[in-house]
């Protein structure tokens, strides 16, 4: 979540911030802040913290200044893919905490039913009396440790990474978010080098040699 700190200290540059004097400035102004919505709609998803998203996007912004459609459209990419980056090492986080108690959770439940023993009910035949706890401290223990890690499972924060493991095929998510990592990271410096390209044009400057520090893979289109 944003910080309170980082709220105040946008707010105060926004104090200090003149704006746009004329129409056309105040147009454009509109029309960013018309864009942003729309792309915080369309890449936040719920439970996202959209004020950490806008602040990515205007320090993003103010780093590339962008001038024209191309370049909003590049300086959006951009953002898009940090922010899905981003998502990736939550997602990451998240599948393991989820694993790590699901497993925790299944052996405590064996654990717990090792200390009760159950009879049928002579009566029907059928069904089944109370158990018998045979070791009532050792099983209230693992009861409530049992709850912990049921919480810890189900807790509402894992559910990004559950999602990817449903959408998951032969349970290789974890190779699944290494690709998606890989991918958004050659769209992303890609975007940078396409970028940079056009703005060095823009100012009559020879291209930075961005190339020099990435590779690009010349035969992935996606």
């Amino acid at each position: 979540m944003t910080s309170e700190r980082q709220k105040a200290a946008n707010q105060a540059n926004a104090l200090h911030s003149t704006g746009p004097k004329t129409q056309e400035g105040k147009a454009v102004v509109r029309l960013n802040a018309l864009r942003h919505g729309l792309l915080a709609r369309d890449v936040v998803l719920p439970g996202e913290d959209a004020d950490a998203f806008e602040d990515l996007w205007n320090q993003v912004r103010a780093n590339f200044w962008p001038v024209g459609p191309i370049e909003e459209l590049l300086v959006d990419r951009i953002v898009n893919a940090m922010w899905r980056l981003q998502r990736l090492a939550r997602a990451e986080t998240a599948l393991f905490h989820w694993r790590v108690h699901e497993l925790k959770a299944n052996r405590l439940a064996k654990q717990v039913c090792s200390y009760e023993k159950t009879f049928l009910d002579g009566l029907s035949g059928l069904s089944f009396s109370a158990p018998e706890i045979t070791d009532k401290a050792s099983h209230a223990e693992a009861t409530e440790a049992l709850g912990q890690a049921t919480y810890e499972r189900d807790r509402d924060e894992v559910l990004l990474g559950r999602a990817l493991d449903a959408d998951a095929t032969e349970g290789d998510t974890f190779a699944k978010l290494a690709r998606y990592e890989t991918s958004l990271e050659r769209s992303l410096f890609r975007t940078l080098y396409e970028l940079r390209q056009i703005q060095d044009k823009r100012r009559n400057r020879p291209t930075t040699r961005i190339s020099d520090a990435i590779t690009l893979d010349a035969n992935d289109t996606k």
